[in-house]
Parts: C-alpha cells; structure tokens; sequence
C-alpha cells in the first residue's frame, strides 16, 4: 500500500485477517504503510455485526460512497 492511495480489496483482506488475529490498528497500520486512523475507518467501515470486520463489506461501502 503506497500512502495516500485508496486501499484495495487486498489491503481490506489484510486488515481483516490481522484483526482476527487480535492485531492492534497499529500494528496492522505498521504492516500496510498506512496511518492507524485509516485501518479504524477502515474497521468502522466494514463492521456488519458487533466487532465482526468483512473485507468485502468494506469494499462495497467504499465502492457506494466513491460513485
């Protein structure tokens, strides 16, 4: 991931499999070069049930908001 660029469907796959791991926003933030606010909004996106994070559930409200 390059800073300032949108994330991808990959980036969002990452950040869901790392938080089920238990990794901290942080922590995910440091693997994807990214600020620890993106992967928040990024949780706070894709968040369909009660600290449940989708990869794609956050792709297509990306994908809903950009059109």
């Amino acid at each position: 991931h390059q800073k300032g660029k949108h994330l991808t469907l990959n980036d969002r796959t990452t950040i869901q499999e790392l938080h089920s791991k238990g990794y901290s926003n942080r922590a995910i933030a440091r693997e994807l070069n990214c600020s620890p606010s993106t992967v928040g909004y990024e949780h706070k996106r894709g968040t369909v049930s009660v600290y449940r994070y989708k990869a794609v559930e956050g792709q297509s409200t990306y994908e809903l908001h950009r059109s």
